[in-house]
C-alpha cells in the first residue's frame, strides 16, 4: 500500500517523505489500522555500516510504525509546515524546541535499543591500522533508520566553506572569507548572508549539519586555529555575529554545531586521540565573563549541536567534564541540542551518563569503548551506560533534527552520496558575495598622506612580493591521517579540518592588474622575494605595493608572529627605494609590523578566500571604501602578547585581562581601529530611554571629509570597582551607514541589564553594577566621549 500511494524510496525528494507517511496514517486509520499486524520493513539502514540499502535509494516499506511516527512528528506542531525545507522555499522556520523534543518523546517510544544507539554514534571511518574517511562518506556520519524513516546525519567540515575533502570536490563550492575576516567587517548583516550562502552549498551537497561556527574568544596569539574563530578576542562581538550565523545556516534547514567547547585555545600539546593533552584551569569569573558568552548567544540562537573539545577543563576531559557539559552548558545555559565529542575526543566508556550524546568518529575506530560488534545491534553500544542516558541523548539527536525537518529535506545517506558530493554549487552570486565580503573585512591600518584610495595621477603601480602570486593548497584528500598535509594552509584558507581549496583563485597581482588597466595604470611586477628585483621596479613606480603574507593550521600553533620569507627585510628596503610604499597583509591571525613607520599605507585581511585579489583591488582603487575593524589586537611585540604553553595544566591566571583588556600589553593597532577615506566627528554623546534595554547611549556622528563613508561606532563600559575588571569592555557597536560629506546621523547604542552587569563569584550569578561608565570611540584607544551612567537607579525591565 505504501507504494501504491506514491510513498518514498529515497531521500532524494524533499519535503515527500512525511507527507507521504500522514497520508498513510490517514488510510490506514479508515482502515482501522488497530486491527492490522506490525509489517516488517523492506530495508532497514540502521542495521547496516554502509547504509543498508542495496542501492543508492533510502528505501522504507508502509508499516503501521512509520505511519504512527509520521502522526507523532506532524501533531507536533506541525513539521511541514514550519520546521521543513522545501525545494521552493529560501529559508526554513524552526519548530519550537518545546515541538521538537515533543516529536521526539512519541519517536522514542517505538524506538528500539539498538535504533537508540544508532544515533550516538558515527560510522563511516576505515580503523586503524589504514585510518582514514571512506570515500563519498562526510566527515561525520550517523545510519539512517529507515524503519523509522529517521536519516542519516550527514555532518560536514567546517565552520568556514564545505571542506573539498577530495580532489573531485575542488572548484564545486566557494572559497570563502575566514571566520576571522568576517569578525572583521564587525556587521551581523553581513555574516547572516555569507552563513544562508553557506547553508545553501552544504544542503546542495547533500549535508544536513555544518560543523560551525567556530566561535571560541582567542587567548594565544600564536594559536593555529585563530583562523576559524569568529569571536575575534571579543566575547561581545563573537556574542553579536554568532546569531547571525546560526539564524543563517539554520534557516536552510542544516543544522548548525558551536565549536569548540570548551576553552580550546592552543594547539600545542591538544591531545587529540590520546587524551593526554593540556588543561585549561579557569576560574569562574573568566569564564563567564570572557570566553562563554559567544556560547550563550548561540544557544540563545537555537543552536542546534556543541562539540566538545580535545583539551581538558580543569583537568577533566571536556567531553566528559558533567560540570561543563551537565551543569554549565544544558542546565545554566539552557542548552537543549545535543553534545558530540570532536573526532577521536571520547576516551572512556562512561560519557553518556556526564553529558555526551554523541561520539564521534564512533564505529569501528573505536571498538574500544563499544561492547558487541556489528552497528545497529543492540549490543553495541558505550560499554558503560544507562537507559536513562541513552534515551535523553537520543531524544537531544532527534529534536534537533526534528526542529528544522531534516527527516523530509535529507536528500541521501552515505555510501549513496557519491552524486550530491559531485554537485557544482557554487554560484556566480556566491562569488560575488565572496568579493563583497572580503572586501569588506579589510582593516585600512594606515594612510600616511591620504595616498590611499590610488588617484589618477599614478601612472605606474610596481607589486612585489611572492605572496602576490601564490598558489592555493590542495592537500588532496589527506585528513588527519597524514598529518604533513593536513596542516598545509595557504595565504587563502588556513590548514587542517577547516581548509577549502580555493581552485578559482585570484591572486593579489592579477586582481591589481585588472583593475589598473581600466584606469590605464601601467603595472610592473616582481612576485617573489627577490630583494635586487624589487628595488629595481619599485624605482619606477609612482607607488609600489608589497604583498605580504603569513598561514597558519590546525594541530599546530605557529612558531611565532612574523610574516613569512623576508618580508620583515624586504619591506623597509623597498620602502626606502619607493617613492610611496604600500603593505597589503595576508595573515591568519595577529602579526608584528616592525617596519609601520617606514611605509605610507598598510591594510591587512585575514585569509580573504578565491577572491581575495579582487577585494584588495576593490579597495585600493576607491571602489570599496574600507569598512574593516579589527577583531583582536596587534602587538607591538610576541611579549605583548599570551604565549603557547608546554605545562600539563595552563592556568589562566590573567583572568580577563588578555588583548585590549590589559593595559599592560602595547599595541601597534588597537583593537577595534579601522580607518576609512574620510574622517569623523563624534559631535554629541547622550543617556536616553530606549525600548527593549535597560538605557541607550545616543551619539551624534557627523562625516567632516571630502568623501562619502561610514564609521562604526564603538561603546565600552567601565563598571563599579566592585566588578573587578581591569579595564573598559566592548559592550555595543553601530554602523552609520554610508554617510556624503557634511551629512550627520544619530546612532543609538542600547545597553541591557547583561551589559551592565558583572559576574558575582560568592554569589555565583550575574550582578548588576551600581554605576557604570561608557566610552566612546572609533576603537578601544580612541574614545572621544565618557559618560557617567546609573543603571542601578534605572527601572530594570
Amino acid at each position: 500500500m505504501w507504494h501504491e500511494l506514491g510513498g518514498p524510496d529515497s531521500y532524494s525528494t524533499p519535503g515527500i517523505g512525511a507527507s507521504m507517511l500522514i497520508l498513510y496514517a490517514v488510510a490506514l486509520a479508515i482502515r482501522d489500522a488497530a486491527a492490522l499486524p506490525l509489517l516488517e520493513d523492506d530495508c532497514t539502514c540502521a542495521a547496516a555500516e554502509e547504509g543498508g540499502c542495496s542501492s543508492n535509494l533510502v528505501q522504507v516499506s508502509g508499516s503501521r510504525l512509520q505511519a504512527k511516527v509520521a502522526s507523532a512528528v506532524s501533531s507536533s506542531g506541525g513539521v511541514l509546515s514550519q520546521g521543513t525545507q522545501q525545494s521552493n522555499l529560501d529559508e526554513i522556520f524552526p519548530l519550537s524546541w518545546d515541538e521538537a523534543e515533543a516529536a521526539a518523546d512519541r519517536v522514542l517510544q517505538y524506538m528500539e535499543h539498538g535504533e537508540k544507539n544508532a544515533l550516538l554514534r558515527g560510522i563511516g571511518w576505515t580503523p586503524f591500522p589504514k585510518l582514514g574517511l571512506k570515500k563519498w562518506w562526510y566527515v561525520g556520519n550517523t545510519a539512517a533508520i529507515s524503519r523509522l524513516d529517521i536519516p542519516s546525519l550527514n555532518m560536514q567540515d567546517a565552520a568556514g566553506g564545505f571542506r573539498t575533502y577530495w580532489t573531485e570536490l575542488v572548484g564545486t563550492v566557494t572559497a570563502w572569507p575566514s571566520l576571522l575576516s568576517l569578525a572583521a567587517t564587525w556587521n551581523p548583516h553581513a555574516v547572516h548572508s555569507f552563513a544562508v550562502a553557506l547553508g545553501k552549498e552544504f544542503s546542495g551537497k547533500g549535508a544536513n549539519a555544518v560543523l560551525g561556527p567556530s566561535i571560541e574568544v582567542h587567548r594565544v596569539a600564536r594559536n593555529g586555529r585563530n583562523f576559524e574563530y569568529l569571536s575575534g578576542e571579543d566575547p561581545f562581538l563573537g556574542s553579536r555575529l554568532v546569531k547571525a550565523y546560526v539564524d543563517g545556516v539554520q534557516s536552510q534547514g542544516v543544522l548548525a554545531v558551536m565549536k569548540h567547547w570548551v576553552f580550546n585555545h592552543q594547539e600545542t600539546n591538544r591531545g587529540a586521540g590520546t587524551g593526554d593533552g593540556y588543561s585549561s584551569d579557569v576560574d569562574e569569573k573568566t569564564a563567564w565573563e570572557l570566553y562563554l558568552p559567544p556560547f550563550q548567544a548561540a544557544v540563545n540562537a537555537g543552536v542546534s549541536a556543541a562539540m566538545c573539545s580535545y583539551n581538558k577543563v580543569n583537568g577533566v576531559q571536556s567531553c566528559s567534564n558533567k560540570d561543563f557539559l551537565e551543569q554549565i552548558l544544558k542546565k545554566d545555559m539552557g542548552f537543549r541540542g545535543f553534545v558530540q565529542s570532536d573526532w577521536w575526543a571520547l576516551h572512556n566508556n562512561y560519557s553518556l551518563a556526564l553529558g555526551l550524546d554523541q561520539d564521534m568518529p564512533g564505529w569501528p575506530v573505536e571498538a574500544q569503548f563499544f561492547s558487541g560488534s556489528p552497528p545497529g545491534s543492540e549490543s553495541t553500544q558505550l560499554a558503560e551506560q544507562t537507559p536513562a542516558a541513552v534515551d535523553d541523548a537520543a531524544r537531544r539527536i532527534l529534536a534537533s533534527m526534528f526542529r528544522l525537518g531534516v527527516q523530509n529535506s535529507t536528500k541521501c545517506s552515505p555510501p549513496h552520496c557519491q552524486d550530491w558530493f559531485m554537485q557544482n554549487v557554487t554560484t556566480s552570486e556566491h562569488v560575488s558575495l565572496a568579493r563583497r565580503l572580503a572586501a569588506q573585512s579589510i582593516v585600512l591600518l594606515q594612510n600616511n598622506d591620504a595616498v590611499l584610495p590610488l588617484k589618477g595621477n599614478i601612472k605606474t603601480l610596481a607589486v612585489v612580493g611572492a605572496p602576490a602570486v601564490a598558489k592555493a593548497y590542495n592537500p588532496a584528500g589527506a585528513g588527519q591521517e597524514n598529518a604533513e598535509a593536513f596542516t598545509g594552509g595557504d595565504y587563502y584558507s588556513g590548514g587542517g579540518s577547516g581548509h577549502v581549496v580555493a581552485e578559482h583563485v585570484v591572486t593579489p597581482l592579477a586582481g591589481i592588474q585588472d583593475r589598473a588597466a581600466s584606469a590605464g595604470i601601467k603595472v610592473l611586477a616582481s612576485p617573489s622575494d627577490d630583494l635586487e628585483a624589487a628595488l629595481a621596479v619599485a624605482g619606477e613606480a609612482d607607488v609600489t605595493v608589497v604583498v605580504a603574507a603569513t598561514t597558519s593550521s590546525e594541530s599546530v600553533d605557529r612558531k611565532d608572529l612574523h610574516l613569512d620569507g623576508n618580508a620583515d627585510a624586504l619591506i623597509p628596503a623597498v620602502a626606502s627605494r619607493a617613492k610611496n610604499t604600500l603593505v597589503l597583509v595576508q595573515a591568519p591571525g595577529a602579526v608584528l609590523l616592525p617596519w609601520r613607520h617606514n611605509v605610507s599605507g598598510i591594510l591587512c585581511m585575514f585569509l580573504g578566500g578565491q577572491q581575495t585579489g579582487a577585494a584588495w583591488a576593490d579597495v585600493l582603487f576607491g571602489d570599496q571604501d574600507p569598512v574593516g575593524h579589527l577583531p583582536i589586537m596587534l602587538p607591538e611585540t610576541e611579549g605583548d602578547t599570551i604565549q603557547p604553553s608546554n605545562e600539563q595544566h595552563i592556568k589562566y591566571t590573567e583572568g580577563l585581562a588578555t588583548s585590549y583588556r590589559n593595559p599592560k600589553l602595547k599595541a601597534a593597532f588597537p583593537f577595534g581601529h579601522g580607518l576609512t577615506y574620510t574622517t569623523f566627528e563624534f559631535v554629541t554623546a547622550s543617556e536616553v530611554s530606549c525600548d527593549g534595554a535597560l538605557l541607550c547611549v545616543e551619539v551624534m556622528v557627523r562625516n567632516t571629509g571630502g568623501r562619502p563613508g561610514t564609521s562604526l561606532v564603538q561603546l565600552y563600559v567601565e563598571l563599579s570597582a566592585a566588578a573587578g575588571q581591569p579595564s573598559r569592555i566592548l559592550k555595543a557597536f553601530e554602523s552609520t551607514g554610508v554617510l556624503a560629506p557634511a551629512a550627520s546621523t544619530r546612532v543609538l547604542l542600547p545597553l541591557t541589564k547583561q551589559e551592565l552587569s558583572y559576574f558575582d563569584v560568592k554569589a555565583h550569578d550575574w550582578v548588576l553594577s551600581e554605576s557604570a561608565t561608557a566610552h566612546i570611540g572609533e576603537s578601544s584607544a580612541r574614545i572621544h566621549h565618557s559618560l557617567a551612567l546609573n543603571p542601578s537607579l534605572t527601572s530594570v525591565p
